[in-house]
């Protein structure tokens, strides 16, 4: 793991979340219908074996989005024996590299190898609750996948992936809600439940799942009742107001306009004004993709003793305030100056 990626890693011994982008080489547009439903299967399958739990998600035609919960691994794994990493490796017996790995499984058990059945156990481990190496298993299955299905070749996505080390409640529930919009950012739907490769649509569809983690995204708890949380949600996904229509999709039909033009934001600058967190929540944000981490003071503050060695003597605390459009309480890590937000690509 690069030294970069450790350091934006959460607190040991808790469970963390991050907001991770990856997008595909030369950001063009490739996935369709057919390769998001694909890469959900794979995003499934993958989360299932490795322990992670996505909170929201949104896949896009050069992108997606995913809100994941990465438990501690220790605190997880406390208990688990040999049979049940097994076990857990059978959820991608699909996979020939797997199948191949659970018959040498059968093969130690036969000859009584108990060293060779420790060190597949330990190969298991090594991969289940970890952020990096389930976002580079994710992203391969996919490279294998949309590579065998279009007869290409090549890397599929372009570098590694952007990640946002984020604290439970307001920054979790807002960048849910970032993810959610983009097809409304795109001008593809006029409202997310349209948009099939979304948490929020497959929550309103009813999907058990998705509803539970929507749940404890926006209420940062289980158990309260779906139309609170929805409707709870909704305010903040619908707090721009009235949708303007305007422009073109790819087919040449209508579509809405689901944020402000560059223009409209600078206008909004120039008179000494901020957008409300609804209405910058419509436009590409900066800050939910290389503010390295987002939180409340002291959440960001405590991050930053942690990794106080990274930082120059002159820094004597760690939360910044984020710029052009009111956000709260939150705070991040990063102090970007430029391009914090930006109208969405229609």
């Amino acid at each position: 793991m690069r030294k970069t990626r450790k350091f934006l890693l959460g607190p040991a011994g808790e469970t963390n979340y991050y907001h991770v982008v990856s997008r595909v080489a030369g950001q063009e547009l490739l996935f369709g219908g057919e390769d998001k439903e694909v890469f959900r299967i794979i995003l499934l399958k993958q989360l299932k074996f490795s322990g992670l739990r996505v909170l929201a998600w949104c896949f896009m035609g050069n992108h997606f989005h995913l809100l994941l919960e990465v438990p501690d691994k220790e605190g997880a794994l406390n208990g688990w024996k040999d049979e049940d990493y097994i076990k857990r490796l059978k959820v991608l017996r699909s996979e020939w590299s797997t199948h191949q790995l659970l018959g040498e499984v059968k093969m130690y058990r036969e000859n009584g190898h108990s060293d060779g059945i420790s060190e597949i156990v330990e190969r298991v481990k090594d991969r289940m609750f970890d952020l990096s190496k389930f976002m580079k298993e994710l992203k391969m299955k996919m490279t294998m996948a949309y590579n065998n299905t279009h007869q290409r070749r090549g890397a599929l996505w372009e570098g590694r992936f952007k990640s946002v080390l984020l604290e439970s409640g307001d920054a979790v529930r807002t960048v849910a809600a970032y993810i959610d919009l983009n097809p409304i950012r795109a001008g593809l739907v006029k409202d997310p439940a349209d948009y099939r490769w979304c948490s929020y649509a497959a929550a309103v569809a009813g999907v058990k799942g998705a509803r539970q983690a929507l749940t404890f995204a926006v209420m940062s708890k289980q158990g309260v009742a779906w139309r609170t949380v929805v409707a709870e949600y909704r305010c903040l996904l619908f707090g721009m107001g009235e949708e303007r229509l305007g422009g073109e999709t790819v087919d040449g039909t209508g579509r809405w306009k689901g944020g402000f033009t560059q223009e409209q934001i600078e206008e909004v600058w120039a008179v000494g004004g901020k957008l409300s967190l609804a209405e910058a929540l419509r436009c590409r944000v900066r800050y939910f993709s290389d503010g390295a981490v987002l939180g409340g003071q002291s959440y960001v503050d405590g991050f930053f003793e942690q990794k106080r060695e990274f930082f120059g003597s002159r820094r004597t605390n760690g939360g910044r305030q984020m710029r052009s459009a009111d956000w709260g309480e939150l705070r991040v890590l990063r102090d970007l100056r430029k391009e914090v937000l930006r109208a969405a690509r229609l």
